[in-house]
């Protein structure tokens, strides 16, 4: 009777298992977590193979064409030169010289440039009341002495026309390319604001002013380029100079 009760009563649950023994090593997770890395990057550089060894312009596994872009094709930091733009000021028509044709002519005063030697710099520095300023353009005058015509150097339209009381006269034309040509220390002049001009035509006569009194009758004349003025020698024809 004991034996047969005995039998009926339940067995006895183990507390551990094999594998809670096994995890509850230290051990145990960093063995886990280094082998299931070392299966996940396994696995990745099979994949990265099998796509870098695809030559270009030959079909992926997904059928998918690869190609790799041209020299320089996408590339934001190449310069203009490299993709084949043309710089703003390469595509300037030349300027011609704005004296009338026939008109015997000189050069004065020249352009300030920062870069030229100290004593060209000198040379281009306008002294109005025991003050040296920078020269801003070119001063031009007839061997004569006399008056000549003013023409344009571009076409373009007459944006401003003003009597200055240091330059005198002035005329402004705004051309392609955020250029500007200006003409300042004229006698009498023949076109109006928002008139369009040709090349060559006949903006006034040169005269003198208080600035450059020194200069005599003479034209000054500067070209800015996005406001800011530059040497008019680099953008005029050089043939014509002492040609006249």
């Amino acid at each position: 009777m004991e034996d047969q009760k005995n039998q009926n009563q339940p067995i006895p649950f183990k507390k551990a298992s094999s594998w809670k023994n096994v995890l509850g090593k230290k051990w145990a997770f960093p063995a886990i977590y280094i082998g299931t890395a070392a299966i996940i990057l396994a696995f990745v550089m099979w994949y990265q193979s099998g796509v870098t060894n695809v030559v270009p312009g030959q079909k992926g596994t997904d059928g998918v064409a690869i190609t790799t872009p041209k020299d320089g094709a996408g590339n934001p930091s190449a310069t203009p030169g490299e993709n084949g733009a043309v710089p703003v000021a390469g595509s300037v028509q030349p300027l011609a010289w704005p004296i009338a044709q026939g008109v015997k002519y000189e050069k004065g005063m020249h352009f300030f440039d920062d870069q030229a030697t100290k004593e060209e710099q000198q040379k281009a520095l306008v002294k109005y009341q025991d003050t040296f300023m920078p020269h801003t353009g070119i001063d031009l005058k007839a061997t004569d002495g006399k008056s000549f015509d003013v023409t344009a150097a571009l076409p373009g339209k007459v944006t401003k026309v003003e009597n200055d009381p240091l330059v005198g006269q002035l005329v402004e034309i705004e051309h392609a390319d955020k250029m500007v040509t200006v003409y300042q220390s004229m006698d009498k002049v023949t076109v109006k604001p928002g008139e369009e001009v040709t090349q060559g035509q006949v903006l006034g006569t040169a005269g003198r002013n208080v600035y450059e009194k020194d200069a005599g009758i003479h034209l000054h004349f500067e070209v800015r380029v996005d406001g800011k003025a530059v040497d008019p020698e680099q953008y005029l024809l050089q043939s014509e100079m002492h040609d006249q």
